[in-house]
């Protein structure tokens, strides 16, 4: 029996104008087929077992995936009874090529949908602060593709009818053929004195807006280097933007993080970050696989008198072997529960379970503290983690003359990054965008990405960049780590939340004084 292929709309960039139903696809996605210009981070929202196909190249790279290929694959994991995410930038039938992939679909009779997406077109030109309508200014708005294949397949742009039209215009995929296409409008009537401008990375922290006439806009952007992806807007709502522009305005603006954090475990703090202004690059740098622990965990949860579950992946995973077990959340009724960190506390009450300790201090140290003061180190202990623990709470319950055993559940495992992403981060001098703070979540995740940037920049230029750039940590565990590393960390979180750590990347790399 075929699968069922979603051709969703991944709108423009920032991560959270993803839409409520482009989510839930890529939640319920057994593969996602991911355009480049799908930002990486939106990959967050998928199950740990998706397969993940990113286009690897965009302009100015290497070889790609083509649309012969595009097909294929979909075609190939749709038969196998997948659910298929094919994942397009903006809105996948503005442009884009969902329609065709729609007609093969059919073709081949495999059911499909098209969820819709925010359009780029719109989006970048409003948070470059020009609104493509307005009520005092035009009723009008048309949509061009700026790219020449189109005329060359049959496609002709009415030049005529657009320099006589009486809204605004706007170009997407316009860059490489700026000048010639304002000539061209030109040359059909259009004033060159109308006001445009060209928007390049609309809806990311850094974007970047020239403004301009259509006589001089194509010197403008030669000027600043302005390259693709970039759309073009003509129109009198381009002097809008004096008054209308905002978005410049975020704290985060014109700065790059990286957040390094375990797959599917970084959508809120990406989102917050965005909300501030920055352009966040998310590096997927711990994968958790399901382990089949040696313990009998009926067995083991029978023997303890307390369980600690380290982590909401523990807290999950738990969950499953209980219940695999025919047993439920009744069988540690009696036994003292303890979670390290709010995010497994809320992983436990989402299985209905109300843990009876969660230190202050969300790591290691700071439970065995907390189990101290409450007089419980010296009973069982069965600790629920994963394969790359410390042994900071067995050698604390053991010197206290308890008895601990561990329940591994779950083992780590560093995930493939796809290498466009990576070499993104070069820094400005090696042909990247650079970088202006790196956030990571742990030890083995700052250990696992050294290895990723290695494995695609090379060791030398990975060390250089993580030596350049400001490191910023989710807790003291997570510093002494990385200077144990060689590395020095410029923050670390006041708390194990993601708003703490958004918190200390906007006082930390802020602007205070309205500049970049």
């Amino acid at each position: 029996m075929p699968g069922f292929v979603s051709l969703v709309g991944a709108g423009p960039w920032d991560p959270g104008l993803l839409t409520l139903a482009g989510r839930d696809r890529l939640a319920r996605a057994d593969v996602v087929i991911a355009d480049y210009l799908a930002n990486p981070a939106l990959l967050s929202h998928c199950k740990p077992s998706a397969r993940i196909i990113q286009r690897q190249a965009g302009p100015r790279t290497g070889a790609r995936l083509r649309q012969p290929q595009i097909h294929a694959l979909l075609l190939e994991h749709a038969r196998a009874g997948a659910h298929v995410v094919r994942l397009k930038g903006g809105d996948p039938v503005l442009f884009g090529r969902g329609g065709e992939e729609a007609q093969f679909l059919r073709a081949h009779r495999i059911p499909f949908e098209i969820v819709p997406g925010v359009p780029s077109a719109i989006a970048a030109a409003a948070t470059a602060g020009i609104p493509v309508t307005h009520r005092d200014v035009t009723p009008a708005v048309t949509f061009v593709s700026g790219y020449e294949a189109f005329e060359k397949l049959g496609s002709p742009v009415a030049w005529h009818h657009l320099a006589h039209a009486a809204g605004t215009l706007v170009f997407l995929m316009g860059i490489r053929n700026l000048r010639s296409n304002m000539e061209r409008l030109v040359a059909a009537g259009r004033d060159p004195d109308t006001p445009a401008a060209a928007v390049r990375w609309g809806t990311r922290g850094i974007q970047r807006t020239i403004t301009a006439t259509v006589g001089s806009l194509a010197d403008a952007v030669e000027a600043a280097g302005l390259r693709a992806p970039a759309l073009v807007v003509i129109g009198e709502v381009v002097r809008m933007r004096e008054t209308v522009a905002f978005f410049e305005d975020r704290p985060l603006f014109g700065r790059r993080v990286l957040v390094a954090r375990a797959e599917g475990r970084g959508a809120d703090l990406i989102e917050r970050l965005a909300a501030l202004g920055a352009d966040v690059v998310f590096v997927p740098c711990l994968r958790y696989a399901p382990a089949r622990p040696e313990d009998d965990v009926a067995e083991a949860v029978a023997w303890s008198e307390g369980v600690v579950v380290s982590s909401p992946t523990g807290a999950e995973r738990l969950a499953a072997l209980l219940s695999g077990a025919g047993l439920d959340a009744r069988a540690l009724a009696g036994r003292t529960v303890a979670a390290i960190g709010t995010g497994t506390t809320r992983a436990l009450g989402r299985l209905g379970l109300r843990p009876d300790l969660v230190p202050d201090r969300a790591h290691s140290e700071g439970l065995v503290e907390a189990l101290a003061a409450h007089g419980l180190l010296a009973r069982r202990w069965l600790h629920v983690r994963g394969d790359d623990g410390r042994p900071v709470l067995e050698r604390a319950v053991t010197r206290a003359g308890g008895t601990y055993r561990l329940l591994c559940v779950y083992r780590t495992e560093r995930p493939a990054v796809a290498p466009l992403l990576v070499r993104s981060l070069r820094l400005p001098d090696e042909g990247g965008e650079g970088l202006d703070g790196i956030f990571v979540s742990s030890g083995r995740v700052l250990s696992n990405l050294r290895a990723t940037l290695a494995e695609h920049l090379g060791t030398a230029a990975a060390g250089d960049l993580l030596a350049r750039t400001p490191l910023f940590g989710q807790g003291p565990v997570t510093a002494d780590a990385a200077q144990a590393m060689g590395l020095r960390v410029a923050g670390v979180a006041d708390a194990p939340t993601d708003a703490a750590a958004a918190d200390l990347l906007a006082r930390t790399l802020g602007r205070r004084d309205g500049g970049s």
